[in-house]
């Protein structure tokens, strides 16, 4: 096996065509199999429609910032440097006004640190 680079600029990413999401464009890192990462990014006014999570997820801003929910529904900030886990079934949604840039794994059997 040998390294590969991976390009994520906001040029890299496309706007895929799904009605959960406004605003957002993502930039692949993996491809589909037991793990998923992707670099999301939302402008501003950007949304991630409720939903649940298909597996366990981890959801890393590296900048901007937004607001988060999980299975209560209510809102929680997020800014850059913070991550919010959400377990397999979990509803969650993500929105921001002025925009932000997320790292997010997907995988089965994906636990948070603490």
């Amino acid at each position: 096996m040998r390294m590969e680079r991976l390009r994520f600029g906001p040029q890299d990413g496309f706007t895929p065509h799904d009605e959960r999401l406004e605003n957002v464009t993502i930039s692949p890192l993996t491809a589909p199999g037991t793990a998923q990462a992707a670099i999301f990014r939302l402008g501003p006014g950007g949304r991630i429609a409720r939903h649940p999570a298909a597996v366990a997820q981890v959801l890393a801003v590296l900048d901007g910032d937004g607001l988060v929910s999980g299975g209560d529904g209510e809102f929680h900030p997020i800014g850059s440097g913070e991550a919010v886990y959400w377990a397999a079934g979990e509803e969650h949604e993500t929105v921001s006004d002025h925009g932000l840039t997320a790292l997010i794994v997907e995988a089965a059997g994906l636990r948070p640190l603490g």
